[in-house]
């Protein structure tokens, strides 16, 4: 592996490694059950990834997409209920790693401005495509993808991830190459 590799902000977070370690792809989808905009999201997702072979589940086999919710429900009921049928990998509600992963991406509801302290860069709903095996930020704008693309999103961001793939390869040959040089 490459020294472009090295550094994988993500490895602190357990909560993420099944995820991580188990697909290509990992969609962290910031949202709420009260919220009426991450509703449309939510359908979005179901309808474009819930009934396919492409979504990890807990069964252990590698698959292209996982799906992990990092709610802003104010309660365990409204969690469970907004997650009961769904085929996402929550972070579990009481973690203190959904505040983590909220600071380190900046993303939360307005409400909890004020109990998290952080400059927010994105709103709910939010989605944030990562790449497993390098653990970069693929695009923040999951959740649009999938409102405009549906299961087309999916494509999408495999063609980005290869994109990044071969910019950083390039990086880290033009690197290799120089340091010979010298």
């Amino acid at each position: 592996r490459s020294k472009f590799y090295e550094q994988r902000p993500l490895d602190r977070f357990s909560e993420l490694q099944y995820a991580l370690e188990h697909s290509k792809l990992v969609l962290l989808y910031f949202a709420a059950s009260w919220c009426p905009m991450s509703t449309p999201i939510s359908d979005a997702l179901d309808e474009a990834f819930g009934k396919g072979d492409v979504l990890l589940t807990r069964n252990g086999q590698k698959k292209t997409l996982s799906i992990v919710y990092v709610s802003s429900d104010k309660t365990l009921e409204e969690y469970t209920e907004y997650t009961r049928k769904r085929h996402w990998l929550p972070i579990p509600f009481d973690s203190p790693q959904k505040n983590q992963l909220k600071r380190h991406f900046a993303t939360c509801a307005h409400r909890e401005l004020e109990e998290l302290q952080f400059d927010r860069k994105h709103e709910i709903p939010t989605g944030i495509v990562i790449d497993s095996r390098t653990q970069g930020i693929i695009t923040t704008n999951g959740a649009d993808d999938v409102e405009e693309m549906g299961a087309g999103a999916l494509d999408h961001w495999l063609k980005m991830q290869g994109w990044a793939s071969q910019m950083a390869n390039s990086i880290a040959h033009d690197n290799d190459s120089s340091s010979e040089e010298e």
